[in-house]
């Protein structure tokens, strides 16, 4: 692989004390460069590369992305822990997103969800479809396919999320070069 763009949400019911319940990690060819939790609820450079060269409208535009993706995963939390019947305890869904540039200059999107830890559903931009993994993600499943989820989710695999990691490939070229 030439480059990587990897995103991770974490939602958590019961984080533990002091913890924040939401957590997004970005990472660029396997290096942390971005950070947002419910706490802070900002999204923060965790780079020198990141910090010089975005600009303070990126990082306002990102909070709210991301202040938005928070009230989605909270949203799911709810909604799987009807679906699974289940009322306490601790419950974690994440979501994993990306896209790579391969060497030949071949393009690789993916997106996948879990919950504690299983796999739940992933989207096929091949077949524009997702498989459900467990009986409980068909809804989702249904829901995604019956309106154009899959197109906006393909768009932003094969256009988007490549655009902005040249862009990020090229704000690090001198650090991510070195490893």
């Amino acid at each position: 692989e030439l480059h990587t763009l990897r995103y991770i949400h974490t939602a958590m019911t019961d984080p533990g004390p002091g913890l924040p319940w939401f957590v997004i990690v970005g990472y660029v060819d396997g290096e942390l460069f971005m950070h947002y939790n419910s706490t802070a609820r900002r999204v923060v450079p965790r780079t020198e590369w990141m910090a010089a060269k975005a600009d303070q409208q990126y990082w306002d535009r990102e909070t709210q992305i991301e202040q938005h993706n928070e009230q989605i995963d909270r949203e799911n939390l709810g909604t799987l822990q009807r679906r699974y019947n289940q009322t306490g305890g601790s419950h974690t869904v994440q979501r994993m997103s990306g896209c790579d540039i391969l060497e030949d200059g071949t393009i690789r999107g993916y997106y996948q969800e879990a919950d504690d830890g299983r796999d739940f559903i992933a989207f096929d931009k091949g077949t524009m479809t997702f498989t459900a993994a467990v009986p409980e993600a068909v809804p989702t499943k249904r829901k995604w396919e019956e309106g154009d989820y899959a197109e906006g989710l393909k768009q932003y695999l094969e256009e988007t999320c490549v655009e902005w990691l040249r862009r990020y490939v090229e704000y690090g070229k001198a650090e991510l070069g070195r490893r």
